[in-house]
């Protein structure tokens, strides 16, 4: 599922990029924007986390993936609240972004 998302978001963006960009929709550009910008908790490293996260830095993200190596990975957006300094609101900025 990831993999269609990702290559769907792809593509959108290849045909975007090749529209004039005054024919191109803002909400198209806008979905496309957001699927690029998804972090993969399970699979991304440290600076990937810090990067796209809001409220996580890098040892934050540290902490995620020492969480993550002990889970063997995450399966709940939730469990992301075990980390140290996560708590519902990171959570609720970052529901969008994350894909497990």
């Amino acid at each position: 599922m990831l993999r269609m998302t990702t290559l769907a978001a792809s593509l959108g963006l290849a045909l975007l990029l090749a529209m004039n960009p005054a024919q191109a929709s803002p909400l198209v550009a806008g979905v496309i924007a957001q699927q690029l910008a998804t972090v993969n908790i399970n699979t991304a490293d440290a600076e990937q986390l810090a990067q796209g996260l809001t409220g996580v830095g890098l040892k934050r993200a540290q902490d995620i993936i020492k969480l993550r190596d002990e889970l063997g990975q995450f399966t709940d957006i939730h469990q992301l609240m075990q980390v140290k300094g996560i708590g519902p609101r990171v959570i609720e900025l970052n529901k969008e972004r994350i894909v497990l």
